[in-house]
């Protein structure tokens, strides 16, 4: 089954597609990871894409993007999976912070960061998870005061990616205690090279190393704040909208799913097997016509929170399942040493149990998602109805 497209779309696709298999783009990808073979600079590839103005094609193109509707966006994020070109920064720095300032940010915030973001000449982070605290913004502890011409910042974060390689982040921070915990809550625009910023990798299984971040006496200027001081809640929760919608997740799914269902009919020729691929298959396409449901609900500004919760959590364990199903076939050393070239760059991650878990975690976890849906559903937590 296929996305219904419009001729124009079906065009972006196979330029894009053209672009991402050929020689520049194979060139960018070798040499984002010869100097980090542990953590892909994604840079060069972004900017290769940069340069036809594909890396944002939705945003407008005073802004450095190519003026393309969200169904372009869609298409460039499956491709990136399909492709194996390192996509998390990408929903980082263009989907979320990208979208973050292009929603929120002043007129001079979005004409000074938006068109570098948009070239792949900068990369940007969001930094919301803590320590001890998790995806629970209300226990947020990183606080901002009032300083000399702006605001200076103390606190950690944690759990985000490609982090080193980033030069600016998107950051919530407390600058007001309220008795509503998620209210008090403000974002800023935060230098990541700035005096005070320390950032270091923290060893862990996901595939692409997690990092530390510690602001100690960062200063940020009034003109550094997005959106209104003390309402950043409302920002990060259209942004989590956009990565809720599961695109990204989806893209995925279908493109391990793929390469197992080629693994096993080598291997594997059971009815069982065949039978769970299927359904999987079934599942995931099930899951892919969601997502781009909630993507379209999403550019009318007719996007529930809770819709795009089950999105998000569908294919996410979706990809749990795939991996589950790799492990009972062969196990991950006997599939791992048996690799052929054509598998996805980030088969390790998949067979070693470590992409799967990240995407139930990434963007709130899987239980965060089936709270929100019992809530729309008028059920209380833990309620069996």
């Amino acid at each position: 089954m296929d996305i219904l497209l419009t001729t124009r779309q079906r065009d972006f696709r196979t330029r894009l597609r053209e672009l991402l298999g050929g020689p520049e783009m194979r060139r960018a990808l070798l040499e984002g990871s010869r100097e980090h073979p542990d953590d892909p600079d994604p840079g060069p590839a972004y900017r290769v894409l940069g340069r036809h103005r594909w890396l944002a094609p939705d945003w407008p193109t005073e802004l450095g993007g190519a003026g393309l509707d969200t169904a372009c966006a869609n298409i460039l994020t499956e491709e990136l999976a399909v492709h194996r070109v390192p996509d998390s920064a990408h929903v980082n720095s263009v989907r979320n912070a990208g979208r973050c300032l292009l929603l929120c940010g002043s007129a001079r915030q979005r004409e000074r960061l938006l068109p570098p973001l948009a070239r792949g000449d900068l990369l940007a982070a969001v930094l919301y998870s803590e320590p001890e605290t998790g995806s629970d913004l209300a226990a947020l502890r990183t606080t901002a005061r009032p300083a000399h011409h702006g605001w200076e910042l103390h606190g950690t974060k944690v759990h985000s990616v490609k982090t080193a390689h980033c030069d600016l982040a998107i950051v919530a921070a407390r600058t007001r205690d309220h008795p509503q915990p998620l209210l008090g809550i403000t974002l800023f625009v935060v230098d990541l090279h700035a005096p005070g910023v320390t950032v270091r990798p923290v060893s862990g299984v996901n595939h692409e190393p997690f990092h530390h971040v510690s602001l100690e006496g960062v200063r940020v200027g009034p003109d550094d704040v997005v959106g209104e001081v003390d309402e950043g809640w409302l920002v990060i929760t259209e942004g989590l909208a956009v990565e809720r919608v599961g695109m990204d997740y989806t893209a995925r799914v279908r493109a391990h799913l793929a390469w197992l269902r080629t693994r096993a009919a080598d291997r594997f020729r059971s009815d069982d097997v065949a039978e769970r691929l299927d359904r999987l298959s079934t599942a995931a396409e099930a899951g892919r016509l969601l997502a781009w449901s909630m993507a379209a609900r999403l550019a009318d500004g007719d996007l529930d929170p809770a819709e795009a919760a089950e999105s998000k959590w569908l294919n996410s364990e979706l990809m749990r399942e795939v991996w589950e199903l790799s492990q009972e076939l062969s196990g991950p050393h006997d599939l791992l040493t048996a690799a052929d070239p054509g598998a996805p760059e980030d088969l390790t991650a998949l067979l070693l149990n470590q992409e799967a878990p990240g995407l139930s975690l990434s963007a709130g976890t899987s239980e965060m998602m089936l709270q929100v849906i019992a809530a729309n559903l008028g059920l209380e937590a833990g309620d069996a109805r």
